[in-house]
């Protein structure tokens, strides 16, 4: 069976300043340390050899930070990546959240959700679908346990990545993934379904 433990960073200064995130590179406030503290006792309750797993990270400050608490206590320091990186906002990264409302155009004119970039630079759903699709399926051919530490709206795709869900069927999905949430993700070893042990713990 391989498994994968999917973590969403804790509290960043971002969200409570009101303040688009993206790619705006915040810290984790206090609350996020305490969260990101707790952890690893988390992890260990759910079945994880902690000691023993690949932890990778979005190279976003609030998920580095995030994974550098988790595995202050090993000896495995997080492998960083950048396709774990939240959806890029573009020119409006770090914008106040209600100016960048009002300037957004959320829903594509067109109806071509997939390619729609709801504000000057911003990726697009598909760009973003496809770094982590691509990032899934190398650490799929893996078989130890890992932990992985990404953002809420980039874990969205990362599960739809992980069931194999085709990109052209990823414009309308979004799970709702809180700050330091955990998610179980599981592969069988005899039929290889491809399991959500666990949404948003």
């Amino acid at each position: 069976m391989k498994r994968i433990c999917l973590i969403t960073h804790c509290e960043a200064t971002h969200t409570v300043d009101g303040r688009v995130g993206g790619w705006f590179n915040s810290d984790l406030t206090e609350k996020g340390k305490q969260q990101a503290s707790q952890l690893p006792g988390k992890i260990r309750e759910l079945g994880f050899d902690f000691q023993n797993l690949t932890v990778y990270s979005s190279d976003l400050k609030r998920a580095t930070q995030t994974a550098q608490i988790l595995t202050s206590g090993t000896n495995t320091p997080p492998i960083l990546d950048q396709r774990l990186r939240e959806m890029s906002f573009g020119t409006h990264g770090g914008m106040i959240q209600s100016e960048h409302n009002k300037i957004m155009i959320p829903v594509s004119p067109n109806g071509n959700r997939l390619d729609h970039q709801i504000c000057k630079g911003a990726e697009s759903r598909r760009n973003v679908a496809e770094r982590i699709c691509q990032f899934v399926d190398e650490i799929m051919q893996l078989e130890k346990d890992k932990i992985v530490v990404t953002h809420g709206f980039a874990a969205t795709f990362f599960i739809a990545a992980f069931q194999k869900i085709e990109i052209s069927s990823m414009g309308y999905i979004n799970y709702m993934l809180n700050p330091g949430s955990i998610s179980i993700l599981e592969e069988d070893s005899i039929f290889r379904n491809r399991v959500v042990k666990l949404l948003n713990g």
